[in-house]
């Protein structure tokens, strides 16, 4: 299916989200901060990025923004426990598909990756 780059700093988060999205047969790479993003985003070919609005060293509207440099036509979702409105809504002027906040329908997440991913 596809290869997605999940970035959050929670690693229980992370274990039940990859999880849940390796069941869809997807490949998911799980990086803890902002830098390791944009890292691994540079030296591997994603189909999809998964991105916490709020991580260690680059947050995520940041990381975003790189990304979304490096390659424009990505899809990525944003999330965030506790980000405020003005943060989503930066996600989403920056190239943010959606922002959901946590805790999040895995149901819907698995939908909207699909679609995505059909365009």
């Amino acid at each position: 299916m596809a290869n997605i780059l999940l970035a959050d700093d929670d690693k229980n988060f992370c274990m039940v989200l990859k999880n849940e999205l390796e069941e869809e047969k997807h490949t998911v790479d799980v990086v803890s901060d902002g830098v390791e993003a944009v890292l691994h985003f540079i030296n591997k070919i994603y189909d999809f990025v998964l991105l916490d609005l709020r991580m260690p060293r680059l947050n995520g509207t940041d990381a975003l923004r790189i990304i979304k440099t490096i390659n424009p036509r990505v899809p990525v979702i944003t999330f965030s426990g506790n980000a405020g409105s003005e943060e989503i809504e930066e996600s989403v002027k920056c190239g943010a598909g959606k922002c959901f906040r946590k805790p999040f329908e895995i149901g819907q997440l698995r939908k909207d990756i699909k679609n995505y991913l059909l365009k």
